[in-house]
């Protein structure tokens, strides 16, 4: 079973919004119907959705770190946050925690087209929770020239009176002990220890870890120096440390950096390139030129674990900017987007629709028809085989029941819910926006590509709805090389490219 929890929020400032018994009790509905047990319920009475601060929506993303619920059930999408920009940022957090947020009355289409426009919100989401609103950034940008907090996660070592930053007496001890343990050559590991020995806690309470250090060690804020990007002040936050010892500490850091392995390459195409030659995956490598250069590629991992296969490194960002390329020049264009909106408009007339629902309930019928031959079968075997097969057979058809009806709730909420073109190419257009960052890359291979096979001379890219078809085999892109190279699968053609 799915454990799940409910959020509902009224606004006082809107009288004709859904009361919160009456968000409750559609949440409880639906929650009934998919089989999904509350855990708990999340109230903001008289709350707008306008910004973050409502102290029961914060609790419960405080408590997605616990991983005790799978969804966040909301009415309306809209009750989770009317603020895109907070909607993305609170999203992906509880995405890192494995919560997805879901409504009881608003649905996103299971089809393939459907998963494709769910995917693409996703990245939305993921794209915008690392690039805040203009809006908030100018606000963030007039506090920080006049010296203002404007909230968030408080450095350790400091408090906020009335927007204003101050040491904190009681913490800044621990941060001068531990820049000045360092800077003696004592380990982080036994610093902590004896922080922790000390009695200091973190600002949530916890002890000391070896990550929390990390980002204490080359914060520039512990010698009154603020930067953000927009400005550079030193008189946002007090010094703690003297400069001179921030610099020495800084010089041990980067000393010992030179030795650490560099394993912080993003190799955006793993899991998605394979060789050419032998199918295996294509994965990260580097090598060192003999005067000190470091090179990074992707390897077949059958060549670089057995060298049986005899395909040949690929330079990682060649092959990087030449899939990113044809993904920004043949799929994500204006006239594609277009198109697709109206495939998906066309998808929810055609298949959101109460025959569609009735087709799953004639499914559903058949198998109760086999679940009662199964039945009668159990009452008359004896034998334990048999008996074994049946079960299994029963329960095999009892989960296909159950997908059945998941999906007769979902296309009863999708009725309600149609979709027009302009809505949907709003959020496909948000691909437009240039950016090179590797999360956007990221959510673009997971999202959009099947498989890519790189052969000597050219590559083959296979597109896909959301891992929604298993990776396409080499003999089959074989196959389609030897008949054009260019027919349309999946919603999107393949690319037969020179490496070139």
């Amino acid at each position: 079973m799915t454990n799940i929890v409910i959020y509902a929020r009224y606004s006082s400032a809107a009288q004709t919004e859904q009361s919160i018994e009456g968000q409750l009790r559609v949440c409880h509905e639906y929650a009934e119907r998919m089989g999904y047990i509350v855990l708990k319920e999340y109230i903001d009475r008289a709350m707008t959705g306008t910004n973050d601060n409502r102290p029961a929506f914060q609790q419960m993303i405080e408590d997605s770190n616990k991983k005790e619920f799978t969804y966040v059930l909301v009415y309306k999408l809209d009750r989770f946050s009317r603020s895109k920009y907070d909607n993305a940022i609170y999203k992906h957090r509880l995405e890192q925690n494995g919560v997805r947020v879901i409504s009881a009355t608003e649905s996103i289409s299971n089809t393939p087209e459907g998963l494709l426009m769910e995917g693409l919100l996703e990245m939305f989401a993921e794209m915008y929770s690392k690039d805040l609103s203009q809006k908030v950034k100018r606000g963030i940008r007039e506090n920080s020239l006049k010296g203002l907090y404007s909230g968030g996660n408080m450095l350790y070592g400091y408090k906020a009176i009335d927007k204003k930053i101050y040491i904190d007496e009681e913490k800044a001890p621990a941060v001068k002990f531990i820049f000045e343990s360092y800077a003696k050559g004592l380990n982080k590991q036994d610093i902590i220890k004896n922080l922790n020995l000390q009695g200091y806690k973190t600002n949530k309470n916890k002890n000391f870890s070896r990550s929390s250090l990390d980002k204490m060690l080359s914060n520039q804020k512990y010698i009154g120096i603020y930067k953000d990007n927009y400005t550079e002040s030193t008189n946002f936050y007090p010094a703690i440390i003297t400069q001179d010892l921030f610099n020495k500490v800084q010089e041990m850091l980067k000393h010992k950096q030179r030795y650490k392995k560099h394993s912080e390459e993003d190799f955006v195409l793993t899991g998605k390139l394979f060789c050419g030659h032998c199918g295996s995956s294509m994965i990260g490598t580097s090598g060192t030129s003999r005067n000190g250069t470091k090179h990074t590629y992707y390897g077949c991992m059958k060549k670089l674990r057995t060298h049986i296969c005899n395909k040949r490194n690929e330079q990682k960002e060649k092959i990087e900017k030449k899939v990113f390329a044809i993904i920004k020049n043949k799929i994500l264009t204006k006239a594609k987007i277009s198109e697709l909106a109206t495939r998906i408009v066309k998808e929810y007339e055609n298949n959101i629709n109460e025959k569609t629902i009735n087709n799953l309930f004639k499914q559903i019928s058949k198998i109760d028809n086999k679940l009662d031959s199964l039945t009668e079968q159990l009452i008359k075997t004896k034998n334990e085989s048999m008996l074994a097969r049946i079960n299994k057979m029963a329960d095999e058809l009892t989960n296909e029941k159950q997908e059945y009806e998941k999906q007769i709730s979902k296309l009863k909420l999708a009725i309600k819910t149609p979709h027009t073109k302009q809505e949907i190419e709003e959020y496909l257009n948000i691909f437009f926006e240039e950016t090179d960052s590797t999360i956007y890359k990221q959510r673009i291979a997971k999202h959009l590509i099947n498989a890519i096979y790189i052969f000597d001379d050219y590559i083959y890219i296979h597109f896909n709805i959301i891992n929604l078809q298993p990776k396409i085999s080499l003999e089959k892109v074989k196959d389609k090389i030897k008949e054009d190279g260019s027919s349309t699968i999946d919603n999107a053609p393949p690319v037969l490219s020179g490496l070139s």
